[in-house]
């Protein structure tokens, strides 16, 4: 009898004290958050802080709280978004990280291997991208709604501060370094000298400009050609810009010395806004949109018996008149303007781009609904007045889209029931934060970087 009265009193307890550790710090409406969420998020960006090499912000206090107020502004913006019905689903979050892998140049596995090799949780990291991704289009058609542009603003900044439009520009650049050790002597800068004139010669004797590097560069991506891919303006090194706006494409800059060694550098391409020939589609849809009675499989499979109609003869045009949910364009049979891609949402004009001409797709959904398009035709058009135009419109936007949503998450939490419950143990967030595990990691260094 004592033994059971023991594993009660064993079990109560522990139920007890893991409610405790499983709190609630703030409640937010009917929902809360616990001190187990915030423990998992404060070691997350702690973590993010240790992979990039960052130290810690020094007010180590004001840091906690401000990644608490985050969570509660992200709790809203979610709520916000379950409201309006805008749904995140799990093949949008595995597209964002498939897009974090490419540019990693991994595997989606890959990388998730990595991520759980340097320590860090798989299921938060996708949590995360999946809260970034709602409150990012929520965000969107909040500065959507608020921010009007008008045709004269638009006007004024294209002739006033056309300027900013040089921000813009593109270059890829491929690298030749040849080194200098810390303290070289005249000899050793001669020599370095000399094989980077050897190498000027070569390249204007036809070599190669990858091969070159390959074969003598002692950059870190000497093995890829010297590639460093498309660089905005911005992102180039000010002792690098003069050559590289004078340089044409397919030319090699001049001899550059720096403390590190002697580098050339190769202009491969470049976009800049002027004379811009853009590929625009014009295709056609059909839209049903998804409610209480209609289901995913429903909408489904009402597009594939509309595409089983289109194949037996009937016209695109009447069945989007018919049945389209999307009213405007469903009124001229569905079709759409000629636009750029970018136009439409990503998986909209990831079809568009693979679709063959003339030919109806599969049903795919989106966060409008589930959809079938067929592509009409696609063209060249010199669109650098229209892009300077959008370059205008999304540069005064994005001047006051800060305001605008520091405005509207403010009026968001006046609009619902925010308490904060206790200040969270220093104890439990301490032993975090007191832990010598993001040690700052030596960078190499790269001339982009800087």
């Amino acid at each position: 009898m004592k033994n059971i009265t023991l594993i009660i009193l064993i079990l109560f307890t522990s139920v007890s004290f893991a409610k405790v550790l499983d709190q609630a710090i703030v409640i937010i409406e009917n929902d809360v958050i616990t001190q187990a969420e915030y423990q998992s998020r404060l070691k997350f960006v702690i973590d993010q802080y240790r992979l990039s090499g960052n130290p810690l912000p020094n007010d180590l206090e004001a840091f906690r709280q401000q990644i608490l107020d985050q969570m509660v502004n992200t709790r809203l913006q979610m709520h916000y978004a379950q409201k309006n019905g805008l749904e995140v689903k799990e093949w949008m979050i595995d597209k964002a990280m498939e897009n974090m892998a490419q540019k990693s140049k991994v595997t989606l596995s890959e990388f998730r291997e990595q991520m759980i090799q340097n320590g860090v949780n798989y299921n938060t990291y996708r949590n995360v991208i999946k809260q970034e991704l709602a409150t990012r289009e929520v965000q969107r058609r909040i500065i959507s709604e608020r921010i009007k542009i008008s045709k004269k603003e638009i006007e004024d900044f294209l002739k006033h501060k056309s300027h900013i439009f040089k921000e813009n520009n593109q270059y890829k650049i491929s690298n030749i370094l040849i080194s200098l050790p810390e303290t070289p002597s005249i000899n050793e800068k001669m020599n370095a000298k000399s094989k980077i004139k050897m190498i000027q010669n070569k390249f204007n004797n036809g070599e190669r400009f990858s091969s070159l590097a390959k074969s003598y560069s002692d950059s870190g991506n000497s093995m890829s050609g010297g590639g460093l891919g498309w660089r905005k303006i911005s992102e180039v090194p000010k002792i690098f810009l003069e050559g590289l706006e004078t340089l044409e494409k397919g030319a090699i800059s001049e001899i550059i010395e720096t403390i590190n060694g002697f580098y050339i550098f190769y202009l491969e391409d470049k976009k800049e806004v002027s004379n811009i020939e853009i590929e625009e589609r014009k295709a056609r849809h059909i839209l049903i949109k998804k409610n209480a009675l209609v289901t995913d499989d429903v909408a489904k499979n009402k597009l594939l018996e509309i595409k089983l109609r289109i194949i037996n003869g009937e016209l695109f045009s009447d069945l989007a008149r018919a049945y389209s949910d999307d009213t405007m364009s469903a009124a001229d049979g569905g079709d759409l303007a000629w636009a750029a891609r970018g136009t439409f949402v990503p998986e909209f004009d990831d079809k568009i781009d693979v679709l063959p001409l003339n030919k109806v797709s599969e049903p795919f959904s989106s966060q409008f609904g589930w959809h079938i398009i067929e592509v009409l035709g696609k063209r060249k058009q010199n669109n650098t007045e229209l892009v300077k135009k959008n370059l205008a419109r999304k540069y005064l936007t994005s001047s006051r889209s800060n305001e605008v949503l520091d405005s509207w998450i403010i009026e968001l939490r006046g609009k619902n029931y925010v308490k904060y419950i206790t200040e969270n143990s220093n104890k439990s967030r301490n032993s975090i934060l007191n832990k010598k595990n993001y040690i700052k990691k030596q960078k190499q260094w790269d001339p982009f970087s800087e």
